[in-house]
């Protein structure tokens, strides 16, 4: 994959992004607009420890990502094509088994990660891309067996893909969230003078971006699992190429711009783990944009008819202030494998102290924000 000849500016890229983020509005407008017909078989549930939508709304947001993203490769310069329907291609099944799951609702947690996992496959056969270097001792005279590093990216891609999934629940949380990621990882690109890493992550924000002015405040669509899967799995994607093409930018750097999901995710498994009766599965209500949503947005926006629904765009304001927090400590410390690694390993500790506050049902966020200092 090269992409020397791709153009390194915003105004280079714009075109191609201001035509992604146009045909992502309208295929998700078209969507809103035709749910009568396909509602019965796409509207997402009332009911459910994770609902906090108070009408029926079409949750296939994923297809009209999927649709622009197939509608963008007709206008992308040469150049670039090959490299965008290789990604694409790559993770069809991330995106297949998301849709099926929002249409049909029968397809298991396991079955849709062995596809994610698929989708890092087929992104390592086709590109020829793999993690085979973390910056850890032992780990990385591991990683150097083809094999391994090959399986290493399927499970990290795959875990990256339903990370996205765990924490959209709220209007424009995971889109929003994405978008801070894309910019991070467009940043560093432009910093470190990688094209491709650039121009990708410039045209996966804008793709998300059309879905996001539809989605946030209002939610009149839902990504569903298989937006969530997809929009996944490119942030991955990035995640991998970003280190592998630029020796000098450590994977740590790639994990710090991923850090909210990653960390919401894992710290989703110890807790489930630990819970007798409750499998790793299994959804529940004390994600840590539920508690903020109970905590801080509920105080935030007054109860009363005109304004409660602001409750739910308001958690996600407030909790885009962590991939927020880690964009920005990725734009200092992309130059040094252990300073990434540091700020990642702070990020887990500013998430621990602000979940546990929380948890607790601290009175207001400056509480939160005093402690740590």
């Amino acid at each position: 994959m090269s992409a020397a000849s791709l153009p390194m500016t915003l105004q280079g890229v714009f075109p191609y992004a201001l035509a992604g983020f146009l045909v992502s509005l309208l295929a998700c407008i078209g969507l809103i607009l035709t749910q009568r017909w396909h509602g019965h078989f796409t509207h997402d549930h009332l009911v459910g420890v994770q609902k906090f939508h108070k009408r029926p709304t079409p949750r296939i947001g994923g297809a009209a990502i999927a649709a622009a993203y197939c509608g963008l490769a007709l206008f992308l310069p040469d150049e670039l094509r090959r490299d965008w329907i290789l990604v694409g291609v790559a993770g069809t099944p991330a995106l297949a088994a998301g849709l099926i799951e929002d249409i049909t609702r029968k397809v298991g947690v396991q079955r849709r990660l062995i596809a994610t996992m698929g989708a890092g496959l087929l992104f390592a056969i086709l590109t020829g891309y793999v993690m085979d270097k973390v910056d850890l001792p032992g780990v990385d005279w591991l990683l150097a067996f083809t094999p391994v590093a090959v399986l290493f990216t399927c499970f990290s891609m795959g875990g990256v893909a339903n990370a996205i999934n765990i924490i959209d629940g709220f209007h424009g949380l995971a889109s929003g969230s994405l978008i801070i990621m894309f910019g991070a990882f467009a940043f560093v690109g432009w910093q470190v003078g990688d094209p491709l890493v650039f121009s990708l992550a410039i045209l996966f924000a804008a793709l998300v971006g059309g879905f996001f002015v539809v989605n946030f405040p209002l939610g009149r669509i839902f990504m569903g699992d298989g937006g969530a899967y997809f929009c996944g799995f490119l942030l991955a994607a990035l995640g991998v190429l970003l280190p592998s093409r630029n020796p000098d930018v450590s994977a740590w750097t790639a994990l710090l711009i991923c850090a909210y999901p990653v960390i919401e995710t894992l710290a989703s498994m110890r807790r489930k783990s630990r819970r007798a009766g409750h499998s790793i599965g299994q959804p529940d209500r004390v994600h840590f944009h539920m508690l903020a949503h109970r905590r801080y947005a509920r105080r935030l926006v007054p109860k009363n008819r005109r304004r409660i629904e602001l409750r739910n765009p308001a958690t996600s304001i407030i909790t885009w202030l962590l991939p927020a927090l880690t964009a920005m400590l990725a734009a200092v410390g992309y130059h040094s494998a252990l300073l990434s690694a540091v700020f990642f390993f702070f990020t887990v500790y500013v998430y621990s102290q602000v979940y546990r506050v929380m948890s607790l049902n601290a009175p207001n966020l400056p509480v939160v924000i005093a402690r740590l200092l």
